[in-house]
Parts: structure tokens; sequence; C-alpha cells
């Protein structure tokens, strides 16, 4: 699966100077679910899906601009298809536990670029088919996902300092995951 996620708002991030830190996130996203069976098919139209992440996250900081982290996030994904005229939603939500470097460009200044980078685990809770108005089609479609999945995670965004201590993020302006999530049929 390749998901794109776009976001505009993320973290609270409570000591962003060296040392601990706690965040709590809620991300705004769209996703795609890529598969080499839809790709070849030419009548299928396939439709961004919005939704959201939500969860929280620790790290450490080794200096005001280099640390690691950790996060848990509910990650609500999916995928609108449109096949012969029919809509349907594949909606699909993961647990994704990202573990990663980050980097904070200059944390004096009021905004200032974020970026992060680290591996990936993620573990699928939920899967269904939907209609275009929600309707369920079918409610169990794990069958068709890896129940846990290896990837990777890239983010970039800015920061906003708001006091000595507590910053606010715009980010991340572009994360991508890239990992095989469907069973083999």
């Amino acid at each position: 699966m390749a998901a794109i996620l776009f976001a505009a708002f993320t973290v609270n991030k409570a000591n962003a100077q060296k040392g601990f830190s706690v965040s709590l996130k809620a991300t705004p996203q769209f996703s795609f679910l890529q598969n080499k069976d839809d790709r070849d098919n030419n009548g299928l139209y396939q439709k961004a899906t919005f939704n959201a992440n939500f969860g929280v996250g620790a790290g450490y900081n080794f200096t005001n601009r280099l640390g690691v982290g950790m996060d848990a996030l509910y990650s609500l994904q999916g995928q609108r298809y449109k096949l012969n005229g029919i809509e349907t939603n594949q909606k699909v939500n993961y647990v994704k536990i990202p573990v990663y470097f980050s980097y904070v460009a200059d944390p004096s200044k009021t905004v200032s670029f974020a970026g992060k980078v680290g591996p990936q685990i993620s573990i699928l809770t939920d899967s269904k088919l939907t209609d275009k108005d929600g309707n369920t089609l079918k409610s169990n479609t794990k069958d068709m996902y890896k129940d846990v999945t290896f990837g990777g995670m890239a983010a970039a965004g800015v920061q906003f300092k708001l006091d000595k201590k507590l910053f606010t993020g715009k980010g991340p302006l572009y994360q991508t995951n890239s990992f095989e999530e469907y069973r083999e049929q």
C-alpha cells in the first residue's frame, strides 16, 4: 500500500528543547490503496479518501534540533472506487507505530522547518466495504489484507513556537508510507 498523507494540523508538543517531550496528534489525511490488479483495470476509477489519524507521541531530543521519537496512532484510511458506474468505499483502520529521527531547523524561531524519518509498523484493526452513502456492503474484509505490515515514514512540515516550551505544528505537509498490505490471493 502506498498511502499519501497531507495534513493541516499535527502536534502539540511540550518541551521541544533538549530532553523528553510528549505530544498529542490529530492529522487530517487522504489515502489511496494501490495494488497491481487495480492498476491493470482500465475500467476502475479511484478517488482519494479523506479521513484522519490521531494519537499520542513521546520523544527525546539529544540537542535542541535532533531527537528520536515514537508515536501510537489510530489511522482511518481507505479507497473510494468507481467500477461500471457503481461507487464503493473500502475502509481500513490501523494502529500505526512509527519510530523516527526528528530534526527542527531552528527551534528558537517562531516558525521553523521540522522533519521526521524512520520505520513504522502498522496493525490492521478493521476493514469493511460500503456503498457511496456509507451503507455496509461487506462488514469484514480483513481477509484481503495482511494483519501486520512494516514500512517507512517520512514527514516534513513546520513548527510554530507558542512559548519557551510549547510548540504546535503544521504538518506533515507531506508524509508517505510504503509497504505491501494485500494478502496473496
